[in-house]
């Protein structure tokens, strides 16, 4: 099937434009100290061809940079479950290595996120309750498949595992020599029978 036409891509091709730019500068500014007006500019048009395409101004704009960047993250766990799925957590890790603005906006989001009355508050806590679902679900299906060491509980090594990917990003930014994939790796067989 044919692609959008016309005045539809060109839309949403406006969009993407919108969106790359948006990320790029809540990227190097953070949330707080980016403006709508400074998006625009990158992109070549004027704020109010900005909000045509994201009514909702800046925080829509954030909202849709975040929830882009973790749609991808999402396809390539989906379908996965115990071992396969912890796998994906470190090919996730790998493809970081390649993003460092993706990772960077995250950290810089995340710790402004704190703040009860930041706009990204609630996405960035329902997304963290989010991952360690997943990932206790994970650890709890290798449990069920006889994989998990005895006296590891899947909830705790989920918690773990999220501190040490979160950590790990936070040292490689500030340009400590790891290898995010490679250590979160050892990490997660710390927990397993057999590692992955």
């Amino acid at each position: 099937m044919a692609g959008p036409r016309g005045e539809y891509r060109k839309s949403a091709e406006r969009r993407a434009q919108i969106l790359d730019a948006a990320f790029a500068v809540f990227a190097k500014n953070g949330y707080t100290a980016s403006s709508v007006n400074e998006i625009a500019r990158a992109v070549g048009i004027t704020q109010t061809g900005v909000l045509h395409h994201f009514a909702g101004g800046k925080i829509a704009l954030l909202r849709a940079v975040l929830e882009q960047r973790d749609a991808r993250a999402e396809g390539v766990l989906e379908a996965r479950r115990g071992r396969d799925f912890l796998l994906g957590l470190v090919e996730i890790s790998r493809a970081q290595a390649a993003q460092r603005g993706v990772v960077q906006l995250y950290r810089n989001l995340s710790a402004e996120a704190v703040d009860p009355d930041h706009p990204a508050h609630e996405y960035f806590h329902a997304r963290l309750e989010r991952i360690a679902d997943a990932v206790t679900r994970a650890f709890a299906e290798v449990r069920d498949d006889g994989g998990l060491r005895d006296g590891v509980d899947p909830r705790t090594a989920a918690l773990r595992t999220i501190a040490m990917t979160e950590g790990l990003e936070l040292l490689w930014l500030n340009g400590f020599d790891v290898d995010m994939a490679d250590d979160i790796r050892d990490f997660i067989d710390g927990y397993l029978v057999d590692p992955l």
